[in-house]
């Protein structure tokens, strides 16, 4: 007959409360888990405990590793066997279905190898000098993770009643140190991840609008990491208004295919009222009757890229001494005013300053540069935030305006003229004889001529572009011909 166990013996007991005590405590879960099995072990009196860790499992077998063990002495130790790294086992013994069955239901199984029917699963545990086994299944979050077992290799022991739940109990203890260290490694990538991406991880709840936001996302947008709740239409609040019209846009798109993603930049004011860029990445999850169950994803702090892309778009788009535009930058200023369709019909004005090289000669390039730049904010006071400044190259520049008829654009023209004809120029200093520079005031008295032309819509933009550079080219041909310091327009010629 079996020897019964006492399962409710103090000694039991006080193993199953030092066990959990060292689960809590100690630092890394691991750690806590072998002084649990060690504890249960010597309580017990059986020679081996173990954990299997299920990595896979079909209807015809199962993938397991062997990730803890206590053993009373060396001879019963396993766990550096090979064969029970990554083993797989074959589900063709009816015992060993049964045994399977019960795991996955979350049950206990407890046998005596000598009464098992011959198979498959007495085989293996009598080539393991196995006499008495019973398996404990770990649950986490509802589902088999794997299997807490105990060997005695000495008696046949029968484990039923409190005993039994004695395993049980101490099954489940594992499975929440499991879960803990889940929840915490997740804890820790999330975090890295935030670090090293300055970025936050958010999910709504379409149905509810509920939302939860990470750590990293709550600080980013003034909140304490630990804040309680975030309503969904205070987390709107804090994307730019003209940025969160592109988002719904965006979503609606999104939204209307299954399991789809997309990304968009964003705008996102914190608390003080400081804005900084930040990319979205967009998950949109739905479940199996096509009912949208979840957005989810990532807000990465893109600010120095952004920093970075205006940077660069400057000095594409933008000459370096004066600050006006370069030719780059205004094709994408005529491309995006014609697109933009609030203006049919712009006007180019083309001015050239006359007799820049005597001027060049007679006090030198490094003024020369210095009055370029002095012009060209004279011209930028005379004009509209939108229009458009151009340096064309050396001292000729161009002025792009919308939203005028003839008659505003000449009136324009001839203020721009004025602007620099009837104000001269002054340097503080200027190289003297011998490299030194004078003390007195330099008066440098200027004049540019302007052709003006009309840039009507054509095949592309570079065609229009080109048309109206050749037209307004001819009528400041003429304003130079007829004495200089003049406006000409080409419709006038």
């Amino acid at each position: 007959m079996p020897v019964p166990l006492t399962p409710d013996a103090p000694r039991l007991l006080n193993a199953l409360a030092t066990g959990s005590a060292a689960l809590l405590q100690r630092r890394f879960w691991s750690n806590g888990v072998n002084q649990l099995l060690q504890e249960l072990g010597e309580a017990s009196g059986v020679s081996r405990v173990w954990i299997f860790q299920l990595l896979e499992q079909s209807p015809s077998g199962l993938l397991q590793d062997y990730v803890f063990e206590w053993a009373s002495t060396t001879d019963y130790r396993q766990l550096t066997q090979k064969r029970f790294r990554f083993f797989s086992m074959a589900i063709d013994d009816p015992e060993y279905a049964d045994m399977v069955t019960r795991r996955q239901r979350g049950d206990a199984h407890a046998c005596i190898v000598s009464q098992l029917s011959p198979g498959p699963l007495r085989e293996n545990l009598e080539s393991q000098a196995i006499r008495s086994m019973v398996t404990v299944p770990i649950m986490v979050n509802g589902q088999w993770w794997g299997t807490l077992g105990f060997d005695d290799c000495e008696r046949e022991i029968a484990w039923e009643g409190s005993g039994l739940q004695a395993l049980t109990i101490a099954a489940e203890l594992i499975a929440s140190a499991i879960y803990r260290h889940q929840l915490n490694s997740r804890k820790r990538q999330v975090d890295l991840l935030q670090r090293v991406a300055a970025c936050g991880a958010w999910e709504v709840n379409p149905a509810s609008g509920a939302t939860w936001c990470s750590s990293g996302l709550l600080a980013s947008l003034g909140y304490p990491q630990d804040y309680a709740r975030l309503p969904l239409r205070r987390l709107l609040a804090h994307i730019v208004t003209e940025d969160r019209l592109t988002l719904w846009a965006l979503l609606r798109q999104c939204c209307g295919v299954c399991n789809s993603s997309c990304r968009v930049d964003v705008r996102l004011i914190d608390l003080q009222g400081n804005t900084r860029w930040h990319e979205l990445v967009i998950e949109a999850h739905y479940v199996s009757c096509g009912r949208l169950a979840g957005i989810a994803g990532l807000a990465i702090d893109i600010s120095q890229r952004k920093q970075g892309e205006v940077q660069a778009q400057t000095e594409a788009e933008f000459d370096e001494l004066t600050g006006a535009h370069n030719r780059r930058g205004m094709v994408r200023y005529i491309r995006e005013l014609l697109e933009s369709r609030k203006c049919q019909r712009p006007y180019l004005l083309l001015l050239d300053i006359d007799h820049f090289k005597i001027i060049n000669d007679r006090y030198g390039h490094p003024a020369g540069d210095t009055l370029l730049k002095t012009l060209a904010k004279r011209l930028v006071g005379e004009l509209r935030p939108d229009d458009c400044l151009v340096r064309l190259g050396g001292e000729e520049f161009a002025v792009v305006v919308g939203e005028m008829g003839e008659t505003q654009v000449l009136q324009l023209a001839e203020r721009l003229r004025c602007c620099i004809a009837e104000d001269p120029f002054v340097l503080d200093a200027l190289p003297g004889i011998g490299g030194t520079l004078s003390a007195c005031e330099v008066s440098v008295p200027m004049t540019v001529s302007l052709g003006v032309a009309t840039m009507m819509p054509g095949e592309s933009v570079g065609h229009c572009q080109s048309m109206a550079i050749a037209q307004a080219d001819q009528a400041l041909y003429i304003a130079k011909e007829s004495g200089r310091n003049r406006v000409v327009a080409y419709w006038q010629r």
